[in-house]
């Protein structure tokens, strides 16, 4: 019996019977934002992407594509000038967005929502945990858990970041052709107006750290969601 899958490469019938022994849908919430020149407009997508796959490998359920409209991006962060390769939002647009992909969601036959924010920005994190919580206080027989990968990873593995050691090291985990660390200056230190990097520096980036971050994500998280699971799947 299959125990995961991507929704929109399922037929009806396999998403159905997914959903009835695994009630739960993974939605990687991301951005297309420039990261600098090393690494892809796309890493809060593909980083949430990969990070929801494995996890829905951990405990099945649906994972859906990943929604690429974010509000708050490095393009009109104060005082810097990146404007080109960054796709931004309104606040109210992923506001209605959230709301509307959740009440869908609840129409269907899902007790548990995993909404994984690979973009941090603010407000923008805050309104998907807003609408999540207005969500769960009119759906009591549902619950949807939205946060970012570095909120339950310890912060001597993960802190916030943006095109940092972090994100950069998930990113050479997952899609490494992907990154090029060639292009990061070597005579100076990295920084943000310059290098659209806020952080530590991504220089000592490796595939093998991003591996050790998304094998503790994945752990941390599968303790949470088998408890929402126990509450709510038999509701």
């Amino acid at each position: 019996m299959t125990k995961w899958g991507f929704y929109e490469a399922m037929r009806p019938t396999e998403i159905e019977a997914i959903l009835e022994n695994n009630p739960i849908v993974f939605l990687p919430w991301g951005a297309l934002e420039y990261h600098g020149q090393h690494n892809p407009i796309g890493l809060d997508s593909i980083k949430a992407h990969h990070l929801c796959i494995d996890l829905a490998k951990q405990v099945g359920g649906l994972v859906m594509p990943a929604v690429n409209l974010a509000a708050n991006l490095i393009k009109s962060y104060p005082g810097h000038g990146f404007k080109k390769h960054s796709i931004e939002f309104s606040e109210q647009l992923i506001k209605t967005i959230c709301e509307e992909y959740l009440g869908q969601l609840a129409e269907q036959d899902v007790k548990i929502i995993v909404l994984l924010s690979g973009h941090a920005g603010e407000p923008h994190l805050q309104i998907l945990k807003d609408v999540a919580a207005e969500f769960n206080k009119k759906n009591p027989d549902k619950f949807c858990w939205t946060f970012a990968e570095f909120e339950i990873v310890p912060d001597s593995l993960l802190v916030a970041n943006h095109s940092a050691l972090g994100e950069t090291s998930l990113q050479l985990h997952y899609a490494e052709n992907t990154v090029d660390l060639s292009v990061l200056p070597k005579d100076r230190p990295i920084t943000l107006q310059l290098d659209a990097v806020s952080g530590e520096d991504p220089r000592s980036a490796t595939a093998s750290k991003g591996g050790q971050i998304a094998k503790v994500f994945v752990e941390n998280a599968t303790i949470e969601i088998q408890r929402l699971i126990k509450k709510y799947k038999s509701e």
